[in-house]
């Protein structure tokens, strides 16, 4: 099995992601390191169109889950937990028309994980709007470090390209 430039290309964003979050940026390698695996693509032009649209689907996210919790700390927390799953699941509807909308189908993906993120792993007397804004950052490190492999390192037509071969869109 050959290992593929777009597979090498992944796993140094993902170590970056890493080192960022070691040296500078403590605890945001999770968040960092999947929008880095999803942006990482074929071509650094495919890249560069992928980390637009993950982008805008990360800061509609965000502004989406920051909503949210502004709203749950203006109402006060729901007192009965499945409503607040009930009513987080509904606010996808919106989140998901809005992508279809402003044609950002391939951010679709990243709104919709932004958000739940946001509004899921909110830790307890946490600021909404700073939480929100730290996961909607870890997140856009990722999409930069992927941009920036996939510029640094363009894809060369000569090299198999393992996740293509596996007919994998991630």
């Amino acid at each position: 099995m050959k290992i593929g430039f777009r597979t090498i290309k992944t796993v140094a964003a993902v170590f970056i992601c890493f080192l960022i979050d070691y040296l500078v940026y403590p605890n945001s390698a999770f968040f960092s390191s999947v929008a880095a695996i999803l942006c990482i693509q074929k071509s650094s032009k495919d890249s560069l169109e992928e980390a637009k649209k993950r982008e805008v689907g990360t800061i509609i996210g965000g502004l989406y889950g920051a909503l949210f919790l502004f709203l749950e700390n203006l109402i006060g927390s729901f007192s009965w937990e499945l409503l607040r799953y009930l009513v987080i699941s509904l606010m996808l509807i919106p989140i998901i028309q809005l992508s279809v909308k402003i044609k950002q189908d391939k951010g679709t993906f990243l709104m919709c994980v932004v958000f739940l993120s946001i509004v899921i792993n909110r830790v307890g007397d946490a600021n909404p709007l700073s939480f929100a804004l730290e996961r909607t950052l870890e997140t856009s490190v990722g999409i930069a470090v992927a941009l920036c492999i996939s510029l640094i390192f363009p894809y060369n037509n000569n090299e198999e390209n393992s996740f293509e071969d596996e007919n994998c869109n991630v």
